[in-house]
């Protein structure tokens, strides 16, 4: 910027032994001083004109730098233009990107939520019965068996469940079978596990499909729990603890809705097939760039 001539001179008195080649800092009452002179002028930028006087210090040196070096000073100015011209270019294709991405996410909002809506009116006249204390300890023993006998000595195991509106079951377990939000395992890098990164080495069972949320849940919780019992080590099993999710999400748990129970196994270790389980570190680092779970048959 320019500067006026009498502010020069006023400048220049103030912090002659730097002009003369000798930095250092401006004691108190120089502060002072320098701030009464450069007030004194009607023509002071009016960035110094209300300036505190601890906060002098920063403004001198960037002034003494333009000073003493104009044409290193039209050099930085001129790099930081054009940083400023390159991020205004970046900022208009991220606001592009960003309201392209929100009209594709309301569109998918709005398919979702008229999935559901026809889900609900095709059930309405649906009932089924939530199962009894045998018949689901029936069917956890039976799918934990499954699990021992697929998985074998070193395999893994996932148990979740899932709502499936608008979509074929396959589909909608695929999709579900290594979570959504909160996601459960990575592949080194950092990106998200999903199905068709693993489809050659593992198999989906679907122990359960109805309109009765209660059966999903407690079949899911059932069949953790005895493998927790069990004591499958956390290595060999995506999900922590047992029952932690639903499947109703925010529906009323009356409203008939298809619903089904999955099963996610693999003979091999994740570290075979290079996948591994998320880490507090992973979830930190997700966050920091946005502030910045979980099936019969082999008929799959």
């Amino acid at each position: 910027m320019p500067w006026p001539e009498k502010f020069r001179a006023a400048f220049k008195k103030g912090v002659h032994d730097i002009l003369q080649g000798e930095l250092r800092k401006l004691n108190p009452d120089e502060k002072h001083q320098l701030l009464a002179d450069l007030r004194e002028h009607d023509d002071c930028p009016d960035g110094w004109k209300n300036m505190d006087s601890e906060n002098i210090p920063r403004g001198m040196h960037q002034a003494i730098a333009r000073l003493l070096n104009p044409e290193k000073a039209r050099a930085i100015s001129a790099r930081n233009y054009k940083k400023r011209t390159a991020n205004g270019k970046a900022q208009a294709y991220s606001a592009i990107n960003n309201a392209a991405s929100a009209r594709t996410n309301a569109k998918r909002a709005k398919a979702t939520r008229e999935a559901n809506r026809q889900a609900i009116l095709e059930n309405k006249d649906h009932h089924e019965d939530t199962w009894d204390e045998d018949t689901l300890e029936k069917e956890a023993i039976d799918t934990v068996k499954y699990i021992v006998d697929k998985c074998g000595p070193d395999g893994f195991v996932h148990v979740f469940v899932g709502a499936w509106p608008g979509k074929k079951l396959k589909e909608a377990v695929e999709a579900e079978c290594f979570g959504r939000g909160r996601h459960a395992v990575f592949i080194d890098g950092g990106r998200r596990v999903h199905y068709h990164h693993v489809s050659d080495h593992v198999k989906l069972l679907i122990p359960y499909t109805g309109i009765n949320c209660y059966n999903a849940d407690e079949l899911e919780k059932r069949v953790q729990k005895k493998l927790i019992d069990m004591e499958w080590p956390q290595h060999r099993r995506i999900f922590v603890h047992a029952g932690m999710g639903t499947c109703k999400g925010k529906r009323d748990a009356k409203i008939p809705f298809p619903y089904y129970t999955g099963v996610l196994v693999c003979d091999k270790s994740m570290e075979q097939i290079g996948i591994r389980l998320t880490t507090e570190k992973d979830r930190a680092s997700r966050k920091r760039k946005r502030s910045s779970s979980s099936s019969s048959s082999s008929s799959l």
